[in-house]
């Protein structure tokens, strides 16, 4: 193939309409996706960090109290066992309540954030 060929070849395909074109907002859209899903992924892990915190200082009060007098610690675990239900219904609603501060009403404002 000679440079004139060559040359005309290239004329012809600058020369052609594109069919495919990406929206104005593309670039836009695009980083917000990946910002968000950053986002996500930190807010979880900053929940996870809170809720792991949360069992280690339960861990050392409970350590602490077994440590300073065992029958304080063995009256509390028997009346823990008496209300069981009520205790996990409380754990429950503070995990809940962590989960929904930290992860799902930033992921809520944050695409609200985007769309608008």
């Amino acid at each position: 193939m000679n440079n004139k060929e060559l040359d005309k070849l290239i004329d012809q395909s600058f020369g052609l309409i594109q069919e495919f074109q990406l929206p104005d907002d593309f670039a836009k859209r695009v980083s917000a996706e990946v910002a968000r899903k950053t986002q996500w992924k930190t807010d979880l892990y900053e929940y996870l960090y809170l809720t792991g915190f949360m069992a280690f200082v339960v861990a050392i009060v409970a350590g602490t109290y077994y440590l300073v007098n065992k029958e304080i610690f063995l009256q509390i675990l028997n009346s823990a066992g008496q209300n069981i239900l009520p205790l996990v219904f409380i754990v429950v609603l503070i995990n809940f309540i962590l989960f929904a501060d930290r992860v799902l009403l930033p992921l809520l404002f944050n695409n609200w954030k985007i769309k608008n």
